[in-house]
């Protein structure tokens, strides 16, 4: 492997103070160098990078909590009710039975001891994880992946910031008759260092980077799990979090609380830049190596500098001083030339050297100028950096926005969907017991025709039958009297409660519709605080933004200051010229400035032009957005009509559904008044056969008593 440059360095450094020690040479040049004017630089810049790690700690410190809860997590029995037909029920539990009892009109037939129903109640039993505290842990989860997705993307996109390590000298001296000017100037930039923090629990071997990577991927894996995937449908929890039992004692949902209140009250990015600049003074050493690198250069100036005897093709220009009297003389004696012609030659001779002199200073110019679009090209990367930062960051926020609209329009959604299934379920469950009661009535009507027959039938059979017949056919009917009235009692007692059992689901109805109006309220809460929460953290990147900004702006503007005070002491020796050009200068600027205005008076007549545009554009927008409000209103007007129009239709099948409820009642009743008068018109029938036979009875009777006493007549006769 090659040397380093700090080894290489070293042995140079040897080798140069060998060479040079006890040098003629290098001590005159050393003597002239410090006899001379000498200026040193020494500048320094460092960018320290550093993570907070507290959030990460308090993640690493609940990863065991969350990691128990997601193994093992909390469960509870659903049981669901549902009624289905016989051929379709699974099992026939204690439930099932006492709900057949309570609603014999699912009762198909009943043959002795054995009930044949067509609809039985069904009890479906299952495992579900959505508990309170299990649904707290899921939005726990969520809201963690954002919390690190966030300051993931931010600390791996950090743009690397340049440190800079500058050096200048310059420095003027005299050797002999030789005049030496000396200049130098080195920088090096190289790119920031990576980004690190303190040692944590995972090792002192262990970076900032790697613990993040870690925590990112032990959550990714969390949110991934059967757990969360159970709990996908699940409604997440609002804040404040409830202190269950369970939240309260359990240590590891404890631990889950702290988390959720540690990241709901940090509000920073999770790392800082810090800037480190220094001027420092240059040592005795450091100017002594300069010093001999001055010396060695000027060497080899000296060493590659054309002799008079060397070889090769040469560009030679042959130079004769003159004095200035010398030539006007020539000018005057060997030549007829008039005064003003010598003036003229004299004031070309001046202008051509003037405009040599002002070409030299626009190259100069040029070069100033060139240093400063440097300058200005690498303050403006500085700034597209920081842009570039800012804007990704408010897309990455707008991205988490919309996911969270996304995310609260699916629940939405999902809640719509619930409650159309709902409305659904009840519109069918209506239509069945409407159907169920049709049936019913039905059944009743053939029942009562059937029961008529019979009892026609039997009234004739009792007619031709003996009178003990008649005797246990009238005990026979009055037990069956009995029971009748009790199984109406009884089916009274079922309609009652039936009403009751309705009068309560309504009721249930009610207060789920008041649930979901008040989750809906806690729904809109959070999302005004989440909002609120946005905007402050915007708020914060903003000023951090705008300090460090604030903090470049300083360093440019000292920068600036240096360059234009350099600007000024090259200027000072040229004031002269400028102020003779002054006057063309302001005849030029004033030229400028009157096409500048010409353009500025366009340009106004333009935006003029354009402002009028666009009022006339607003004006038609205004239109159409009033048009549309009309249109708008109209549409309202027209679904609040149809609305009412289906509120009406509604009433008015309620009305019919009463209407027919009523009717099927009186139905019931004039059938149960036709079956009292029945009875009673029977019972009288049973009481003057009872009558008539009671009085035959007596008749047979005291006929048998007379014939008993005429046949002891007969016998004592």
């Amino acid at each position: 492997m090659n040397k380093s440059y700090l080894e290489l360095y070293l042995e140079y450094k040897d080798y140069l103070a060998s060479a040079t020690t006890d040098n003629e040479f290098y001590d005159e040049m050393d003597t002239a160098i410090n006899s001379g004017t000498n200026s040193y630089s020494l500048f320094n810049r460092y960018f320290d990078k550093k993570i907070d790690l507290k959030w990460v700690e308090e993640i690493e410190a609940c990863i065991i909590p969350l990691d128990n809860i997601i193994r093992v997590p909390r469960k509870f029995i659903v049981q669901e009710e549902e009624i289905v037909p016989i051929e379709r029920a699974r099992k026939i539990t204690n439930e099932s039975i006492r709900h057949l009892a309570q609603h014999t009109n699912m009762i198909a037939k009943v043959e002795g001891d054995d009930v044949t129903p067509n609809q039985i109640l069904n009890v479906f039993r299952e495992e579900s994880y959505e508990v309170y505290e299990n649904r707290f842990v899921f939005t726990l989860m969520q809201n963690l992946v954002r919390f690190i997705d966030v300051r993931y993307n931010v600390l791996f996109n950090i743009s690397d910031d340049d440190n800079m390590a500058s050096l200048k000298m310059e420095s003027d001296f005299t050797r002999g008759r030789e005049k030496i000017q000396y200049k130098l100037e080195v920088s090096a930039q190289s790119a920031g260092s990576d980004v690190e923090g303190e040692a944590g629990p995972e090792g002192e071997n262990a970076t900032a980077f790697q613990r993040i990577e870690r925590v990112k991927r032990i959550i990714n894996e969390y949110a991934n799990s059967s757990f969360m995937k159970e709990l996908r449908n699940c409604v997440p929890v609002r804040p404040p979090i409830m202190r269950t039992n369970a939240i309260q004692k359990n240590p590891n949902f404890r631990a889950c609380l702290k988390l959720w209140q540690f990241i709901q009250s940090y509000n920073e990015l999770g790392y800082e830049i810090t800037v480190k600049e220094s001027n420092d003074m240059v040592s005795a050493e450091y100017m002594n190596e300069l010093n001999r690198m001055t010396a060695m250069n000027y060497m080899m100036l000296k060493a590659n500098t054309l002799s008079e005897d060397a070889v090769g093709k040469q560009k030679k220009r042959k130079l004769k001083p003159k004095l200035l009297k010398r030539l006007a003389e020539e000018l005057v004696m060997d030549y007829d030339m008039e005064e003003v012609e010598i003036q003229r030659v004299f004031v070309d001779e001046v202008k051509r050297v003037s405009r040599k002199k002002i070409e030299g200073e626009k190259k100069i110019q040029e070069a100033i100028q060139r240093a400063l679009d440097a300058e200005n090209a690498r303050k403006k990367a500085i700034e597209d950096k920081i842009k570039a930062k800012i804007a990704h960051e408010k897309e990455m926020e707008r991205r988490r926005i919309a996911r969270e609209k996304e995310r609260i329009k699916r629940e939405k959604e999902k809640e719509r969907q619930r409650i159309k299934r709902e409305k659904e379920r009840e519109k069918a469950r209506i239509a069945k017991e409407k159907a169920l009661a049709k049936e019913k009535a039905k059944k009743e009507r053939e029942r009562a025709a059937k029961l008529k027959a019979q009892e026609e039938a039997r009234i004739a059979k009792e007619k031709q039958r003996e009178e003990m017949r008649i005797a246990r056919e009238k005990a026979a009917k009055l037990a069956k009297i009995e029971k009748e009235k009790a199984a109406k009692a009884k089916a009274k007692e079922k309609e009652r409660k039936a009403k009751e059992l309705a009068a309560q689901k309504a009721k249930e109805k009610a207060a789920a519709a008041k649930q979901r109006e008040k989750e809906a309220i806690a729904k809109a809460r959070a999302a005004q605080a989440e909002k609120e929460r946005l905007a402050k953290e915007k708020a914060k990147q903003k000023a951090a933004a705008a300090k460090a900004a604030q903090a470049e702006k300083e360093r440019v503007a000292k920068e600036k200051a240096k360059q234009k005070e350099a600007a000024a002491k090259a200027a000072q020796a040229e004031k002269d010229r400028i102020a003779k050009e002054k006057a063309k200068e302001k005849e030029r600027l004033a030229k400028e400035k009157a096409k500048q205005k010409e353009a500025a008076a366009k340009a106004a007549q333009a935006e003029k032009d354009r402002i009028a545009k666009e009022k006339a554009k607003e004006k038609e927008r205004a239109a159409k957005e009033k048009a549309r409000a009309k249109e708008k209103e109209r549409i309202a007007k027209m679904r609040a009509a149809e609305a009412e129009k289906q509120r009406i239709a509604k009433e008015k099948a309620k009305e019919k559904e009463r209407l027919a409820r009523e009717r099927i009642k009186e139905q019931e009743r004039a059938a149960k008044e036709k079956a009292k008068e029945k009875e009673r018109i029977a019972r009288e029938k049973a009481r003057a056969k009872a009558k008539e036979q009671e009085r035959l009875a007596r008749e047979r009777a005291k006929a048998k008593e007379e014939k008993l006493k005429a046949n002891k007549a007969v016998k004592n006769g």
